[in-house]
């Protein structure tokens, strides 16, 4: 059976925010489209997209800005999947806040989780008239896959706000801290934030489209029992699973996060409501929006950013059959 490395960028091991590529593996997902899924984690987002272009894996789950910043750099990436069908960034602040808008974050305390995406961040701050360069930048503390060492200063009131990851969106809820959205117009129009990315030159057209096909399932499952995708992480990545007397705590915190990352990927309510549907338009918005914040040149022709065509064989399934896996789990 045909092995797929497929590259998280994240440290060193699986976790709840990438959980629904576990089930994808532990419900048996992708075996039944004829190959078998191995996860390496290179660490950040640009890093795991140097290691696809390197070869190290043949697919990754990677932010839209972070791929058009590697393109920008010359490695050759292209989005065939769209994971995320509206924005799964944004700007939020602490219960209690009296900051309502982002124009009242100039010159505020703001903190990232993911230093790799503040050309992002900048950006949409542009878009909405603030000079970037009037933050006070707060290093995020700990890692940027939970939110625990970011607690306690947001609740001392060192830190403002955050541009903050849906997961970790989930992670403050599940620690007794929910944090307010603050809206955005870039941000509140976006169909595509996040993309499964693959080099041109290593595409098998088969593949990518029975890889799209298990990934939709196991979206749709762990949307429908993200309690039940938790614990098939713990069995099938034990290095994941927290010590007996922790467990109902981090099946909590899990779910929330899980929840929250899920919450993004829904298709109901997009122009397209496919599983994973991708267009010019938003990749040209994108490309647009970067290079107006500098953050790439301007130019990009979006035509060479992403694919379209797996789209159909994306969504060549019974969603009931999975539906009734997920109340059987």
């Amino acid at each position: 059976m045909d092995e797929v490395a497929v590259g998280l960028p994240i440290p060193d091991r699986m976790a709840p925010a990438y959980a629904y590529w576990a089930a994808a593996t532990a419900l048996g997902y992708d075996k039944a489209e004829g190959f078998a899924f191995r996860f390496v984690y290179p660490d950040t987002p640009l890093k795991t997209a140097a290691a696809l272009a390197a070869g190290r894996c043949r697919f990754a789950p990677l932010n839209v800005t972070v791929g058009l910043l590697a393109n920008a750099r010359g490695e050759r990436l292209r989005a065939v999947y769209s994971s995320s069908r509206r924005a799964h960034r944004w700007f939020a602040v602490p219960p209690g806040s009296a900051i309502r808008t982002l124009a009242e974050l100039a010159g505020k305390r703001v903190t990232c989780d993911f230093a790799d995406l503040w050309p992002l961040a900048d950006s949409i701050l542009a878009e909405e008239g603030v000079d970037p360069a009037t933050l006070i930048r707060v290093p995020w503390r700990g890692s940027g896959m939970a939110v625990a060492d970011m607690v306690e200063p947001f609740r001392r009131g060192e830190v403002d706000a955050v541009f903050v990851i849906d997961w970790n969106h989930g992670d403050f809820v599940a620690a007794g801290l929910p944090m307010s959205r603050l809206p955005a117009r870039l941000v509140d129009r976006t169909e595509t934030s996040s993309c499964l990315w693959a080099m041109p030159e290593s595409m098998d057209e088969a593949l990518t489209g029975r890889v799209g096909r298990a990934l939709a399932k196991a979206t749709l499952f762990s949307i429908l029992n993200p309690a039940a995708v938790i614990r098939l992480m713990w069995a099938h990545h034990p290095d994941t699973r927290p010590a007996s007397d922790e467990e109902a705590r981090e099946l909590r915190r899990g779910v929330e996060i899980l929840k929250a990352r899920t919450d993004t990927m829904r298709p109901e309510g997009a122009r397209d409501p496919r599983w994973d549907a991708i267009s010019a338009d938003e990749m040209a918005e994108a490309a647009a929006h970067l290079a107006r914040a500098g953050a790439i040149p301007p130019g990009t022709d979006p035509r060479a950013l992403f694919t379209a065509r797996h789209v159909a064989q994306f969504n060549a399934f019974d969603p009931k059959t999975v539906e009734a896996d997920a109340r059987a789990a």
